[in-house]
């Protein structure tokens, strides 16, 4: 599923806005990508829950709390919330790109 998943995204257009170029990282059943927000001209980081069998039927209404509670933070170390939405049926988050290595590397 994920290469299937990453294929259907990349170069795609999400939420209307958000051109999908790269996927930085895949853990769980999230997946991480670089993108352009087409109407602001910015580079962002779109974050998309992607389904798995073993999840049950409360995962994207934990996955809505997290984002309202990042949405909420405002400090210099953590980055922005921009937007959130649907995709296809697979809620995603977009924030804040900062540049540079991954916290991997």
């Amino acid at each position: 599923m994920d290469t299937q998943v990453a294929d259907i995204l990349q170069g795609g257009l999400v939420g209307g806005r958000y051109r999908v170029r790269d996927r930085v990282a895949r853990r769980g059943a999230m997946s991480v990508h670089t993108a352009t927000d087409e109407r602001l001209g910015r580079e962002v980081t779109l974050k998309v829950l992607h389904p798995t069998p073993l999840d049950g039927p409360d995962v994207v209404d934990r996955f809505n709390d997290q984002v309202r509670a990042i949405a909420r933070l405002t400090h210099p170390n953590v980055v922005g919330c921009y937007d959130r939405g649907t995709h296809n049926g697979l809620p995603y988050l977009v924030t804040e790109h900062v540049p540079g290595r991954t916290l991997r590397e």
